[in-house]
Order: C-alpha cells, then structure tokens, then sequence
C-alpha cells in the first residue's frame, strides 16, 4: 500500500461491527489505519501483533488464535456479560522522512518535545527517521452496563502508551464532561495531543486537548455514535544507529448509546 501520509501510516484503532452484544454472540472486528473519512483495514499479520487480549468480569483472555492474518478475518464471542476492554499492541515498524515532511508531521501530530529537540540539536534540515508502533483499546458492552463495571474501564492495563477515561463513556449523563489521563511508561504524561475523533459520520476530528501536568485532558461529551480518542508521544533514541525517535500510537474506541 502506497501510504505516504504519515497519518494513513499511524492513525490505528480497533473497530468492532458493533460495540454492544449479547453474550456469546460472535463479533466481527476490524483494526483499522487512516482517517475516520478515509480508512482501510489493517492487514492483521499475526507477526505485527504483540499482543491481542480482552479484559472482562471473568479475567483476562488471550485473544491472539482469532488472527488469521487475513484483513477482516477476525471473529471473538464474550461469553460473560458486562463491560470488556479489547486491547492490541504491535511490533515497530521504521520510517524514514524528508526533513519538510517530518517537520509537518510533527506539527500534525502535536510532537512538540521532539520538534523542539531537532531545533536545539539543529536537525530541522535533516530528514527524520523513527520506530513506531500501536496500542489500541475499545470498549465493548455485553448486555446492559452497570456501575460495578466501571472499575475494569477506568484503570491503566499496561501499555506503553494509554489513554484511560475517568469515567464509562456509556454511563455518562447528558451534562457531564468526558475526561480521560494518560499514561507513559506507568506515569501520567503532560504535553500530550489528545484528538476526539467521530468514527460514526462525517464530523473526522471534533477536538484536540493538549494533557495537563497530570495528564488529564477534558471534552464536552460526544453525542450518540462510535468515537475515538487517539495520541501519540515519542522520545529520542538512546541508540540512534538505529532510528531518531521512539513513537508510540495508542488510541481509545468506545460508543456513547
């Protein structure tokens, strides 16, 4: 695929054919790259996959034997009611770009701290090179939610790089806020670009919030539909024989009924 755009080649998140069912019911899932407007599915090669799991009332489960590696060849049933968080992570994959494209892609992507690294390091002129890779997390209701379910939506699972809401999306009432805190390397992480992206119509990106001092970024709640939220962050290579950056995509889909 010919995905010279950096934001066809990151942009990453988990897309359920629906993100309610009833137990046992098997649901198809997608892990899609691009823009909301301008999509495609992710061809799912089980070698990218680090790991593929689900996090519900029962416990974790490995989800890895439902990738074929064939596109939109991936089937999982929940067989226990309540809220269940299904979670990728992938390999990393090198990129290498010419310094103006770099440059605006760092724009693009809200990477302050590593456009600012090139300027005091004078690299602006030069190309930019990084190993990147995903985490993606959805939100997936079986039968009805309840508020012991909330406790499995609001806590970090591990990743790299995490977005957590404070709250499930699916409970908020009509007047409140949607906050989320994110996480780098199992600390809260100011100074990240947070996008609220509709998934559901023709809106693309309603929002961006730049994480405060404790990670914390806030939308007006999003109406009925599929959303995500997504962000990315990146530090200098401690060995940069190898790429400039380490970048970490992570995202977070969910529907508000």
């Amino acid at each position: 695929m010919a995905l010279s755009t950096p934001v066809f080649a990151h942009d990453f998140w988990i897309a359920p054919e629906s993100y309610v069912a009833e137990a046992g019911e098997a649901l198809d899932i997608d892990i899609m790259i691009g823009h909301p407007t301008d999509r495609l599915a992710w061809p799912t090669n089980p070698h990218r996959i680090i790991s593929f799991r689900s996090f519900g009332p029962n416990g974790i489960s490995d989800r890895q034997s439902s990738v074929t590696g064939r596109s939109k060849d991936i089937s999982i049933k929940f067989k226990a009611p309540g809220t269940h968080l299904l979670a990728i992570e992938t390999t990393q994959a090198f990129s290498k770009l010419e310094s103006d494209a770099f440059n605006a892609y760092l724009d693009e992507e809200g990477l302050t701290p590593i456009k600012l690294h090139r300027v005091r390091n004078r690299l602006t002129e030069q190309a930019g090179t990084e190993v990147y890779s995903r985490r993606g997390k959805s939100i997936i209701q079986i039968g009805k939610p309840t508020s012991s379910d909330d406790a499995l939506v609001t806590r970090p699972i591990g990743m790299t790089l995490e977005i957590v809401p404070t709250a499930n999306p699916a409970r908020l009432a009509e007047s409140d806020s949607m906050t989320s805190q994110i996480f780098y390397r199992g600390q809260p992480q100011s100074g990240v670009t947070v996008g609220l992206v509709d998934l559901s119509g023709d809106l693309g990106l309603v929002n961006e919030q730049v994480s405060d001092k404790k990670g914390f970024v806030t939308f007006k709640k999003p109406s009925k539909g599929a959303w995500m939220q997504h962000a990315v962050w990146s530090d200098p290579m401690e060995d940069n024989n190898r790429a400039d950056y380490d970048t970490i995509f992570s995202s977070l889909s969910f529907a508000v009924p």
